[in-house]
């Protein structure tokens, strides 16, 4: 792809013109509704047996090559997708030794067709070479709730981001049944550490112990969050979103998300599609995907938490996901 071309994409003046233009062609006709988000799982291998997370023990094909990856980012971008997030297993593991290909070159490519390039990472590997416009990192308690949920990771994780303050960190937080009343007292330990803070809930997938939360419970840890929220803590998801998911009383604009399997194929829709046998929204913790949904009915904290996320800059202040 021509330089000119790759400039044009990272220019926000044209991605907020082509996400305007988007969201009047999707209301105008169902043809123009397209994918813009996909999670692209790169391998099922991973470093670590958390609690409750399936995809380690997936027994299917576990990595796709680098000519699989050239081909979906390519059709993924054809698509309409514009933001990519890598995802495993574990991605920095990623590599093909056959064509000398590893995660660094995965992103450099993804960088040349999508206007952000994500990795979701459980931040026990060396974060120094990856340059990927955000790197999610999968933490979801202080030192004895995470090596309980994750294993003996937590002061590994503690140095990696540490020893990498200048790239844009954002922590995912799991919410389940070990960790929510950890939850608090993680958000504060991480204030002024990273860019900011996101949470999502765990979801029952089968031959996993079910952890979910109950209504009241969840209720009362967003009730938390919020508040922590309104004393500007760093966190970015939206009130809005955040309530609701307490009774998951919102419109999933699920045409919006695309997803991959180390096996090559792409999932058009819900991030579970092919993934569980049985759907259920009513357990849905995807709090990502509320988010999206909720920006497409131009709900103003929705919007607000994605411009905080994806066009947010890094800065050196006490706060840096309120500078811009």
């Amino acid at each position: 792809m021509k330089k000119s071309a790759v400039k044009l994409k990272k220019s926000k003046f044209y991605q907020v013109y082509y996400l305007f233009l988007f969201w009047i062609r999707s209301r105008l006709s169902k043809k123009f509704k397209k994918p813009l988000l996909a999670g692209i799982k790169l391998t099922n291998r991973c470093n670590l047996k958390c609690l409750h997370c399936p995809f380690w023990k997936n027994e299917k094909k576990q990595s796709l090559s680098w000519d699989e990856v050239k081909r979906t980012l390519k059709k993924l971008y054809e698509d309409g997708v514009k933001i990519a997030i890598f995802e495993g297993g574990e991605p920095l593991l990623w590599k093909d030794n056959k064509a000398n290909k590893n995660i660094n070159d995965v992103i450099n490519l993804s960088k040349t067709y999508f206007f952000s390039t994500a990795i979701t990472t459980n931040g026990t590997l060396d974060l120094s070479a990856i340059d990927s416009d955000i790197i999610f990192i999968s933490l979801d308690g202080l030192k004895e709730t995470q090596n309980k949920i994750r294993g003996n990771v937590f002061d590994l994780i503690m140095k990696n981001i540490k020893n990498n303050g200048t790239k844009k960190i954002i922590i995912n937080i799991t919410i389940s049944k070990i960790n929510f009343k950890d939850v608090t007292a993680l958000i504060k330990f991480l204030q002024d550490k990273v860019y900011g803070i996101t949470v999502q809930f765990f979801y029952p997938y089968e031959g996993i112990e079910d952890l979910r939360l109950s209504v009241k419970e969840k209720e009362e840890i967003i009730n938390k969050i919020i508040e922590l929220k309104n004393r500007k803590f760093n966190i970015l998801d939206s009130e809005t979103a955040l309530k609701k998911m307490i009774n998951n009383d919102w419109k999933c604009e699920d045409y919006l998300v695309a997803s991959v399997d180390p096996d090559g194929t792409i999932n058009y829709g819900c991030y579970l599609k092919n993934r569980v046998k049985n759907i259920s929204c009513k357990n849905c913790g995807f709090l990502a995907h509320c988010e999206i949904s909720l920006s497409f009915q131009l709900n103003l904290n929705a919007l607000i938490s994605a411009k905080t996320i994806f066009w947010g800059k890094i800065s050196s202040s006490p706060n840096p996901a309120k500078t811009f």
